[in-house]
């Protein structure tokens, strides 16, 4: 296929904000160190998370992994003429060649050509594989909706909803909004924290007062209703950790117990803002709304992403509650 690489570059400095090689390297990243927590996980329990952002090898960055797959990916979507994310990831196998050297085996990206890479080998593909492979046939807790055929942006939006790795960890998350509001309403119990007439407030100022009755859909917008309500919650974000700032500290200038509640709350709200961004993105492309929108939503919205935006739902309703206690006190 005859690609038109500047406008096809073009497509992805508006999509993602960088050029089709940043993106093919950063997807591969995520896609490497999910690999290999797996590989730790075989055996007993790690100590500890491993970082979800390996830092590239400086001198021979074509030894390492994610470099070597973000090739395979650039390829993919440079042939094809699509953006990396829009890969389906079933093709990238096509583009894997053990016994030939990563540079002369297809097109360099010329963002690769001018970054002073190493020379590499052959053998240095040997990883590659097995990564892929891993990802193709995942075996995943919630299976995938018949007829949908995985790309990587898809691939990548199931990984960070999945609570298997580092960078799917979002149930820690809730985790800490739970412990901050049990800590909060024992302190409340106790005496030792008395909520001012400002924390009391809170509820009705940030709108979290109508969270147990609200149905995040806009009137005539034919957008997918996973996607308003994802947004919404994306929107919290802001909204609570504003509003944490303007909250008394406590005797050691430290936040308050109803600031912690408002902070964690609003981070675990953010853990779905890369995934919500993206499919925003992929809507607003579409050259015509679909005729029937939830049919659109699970060639988009992985079956645990759907879970994660639930589990996250239910946190906000519970902390409204917790809000609306703190109101009726």
């Amino acid at each position: 296929m005859d690609v038109n690489v500047e406008a096809w570059e073009s497509r992805h400095w508006a999509a993602y904000g960088c050029g089709a090689w940043e993106r093919a390297c950063h997807q591969a990243g995520l896609l490497v160190a999910w690999h290999e927590e797996q590989g730790l996980l075989l055996g007993a329990p790690p100590p500890r998370r491993f970082s979800a952002h390996p830092a590239p090898r400086a001198k021979w960055p074509w030894g390492s992994r994610r470099h070597n797959v973000g090739l395979l990916l650039w390829r993919a979507a440079h042939d094809a003429g699509i953006l990396v994310d829009q890969v389906p990831l079933a093709d990238t196998m096509r583009y894997y060649d053990p016994g030939t050297h990563p540079l002369a085996s297809g097109p360099v990206p010329d963002a690769a050509r001018t970054s002073g890479l190493g020379i590499g080998s052959a053998e240095s593909m040997a990883g590659v594989k097995p990564v892929l492979q891993a990802h193709i046939t995942a075996d995943l807790p919630r299976p995938r909706p018949a007829g949908v055929r995985p790309t990587l942006g898809y691939r990548v939006r199931e990984l960070r909803a999945t609570p298997d790795w580092e960078g799917g960890d979002w149930p820690t998350a809730l985790v800490l909004v739970r412990e901050a509001t049990r800590r909060a309403d024992d302190l409340r119990q106790q005496g030792t924290w008395q909520p001012t007439a400002r924390e009391r407030s809170t509820g009705t100022r940030t709108g979290l007062d109508r969270e147990l009755t609200a149905r995040h859909t806009t009137p005539g917008n034919p957008a997918p209703s996973w996607l308003a309500r994802a947004s919404h919650l994306v929107d919290l974000t802001a909204a609570l950790s504003g509003d944490a700032d303007t909250l008394p500290c406590d005797s050691l200038g430290n936040p308050g117990p109803l600031a912690e509640v408002l902070t964690t709350t609003a981070r675990a709200c953010a853990w779905l803002q890369p995934s919500t961004g993206e499919i925003e993105r992929l809507w607003a492309a579409e050259p015509r709304p679909p005729a029937d929108p939830a049919s659109w939503e699970p060639h988009h919205v992985p079956e645990a992403l759907r879970a994660q935006t639930e589990e996250t739902e239910d946190l906000v309703r519970a902390t409204a509650v917790f809000l609306w206690i703190l109101a009726c006190s």
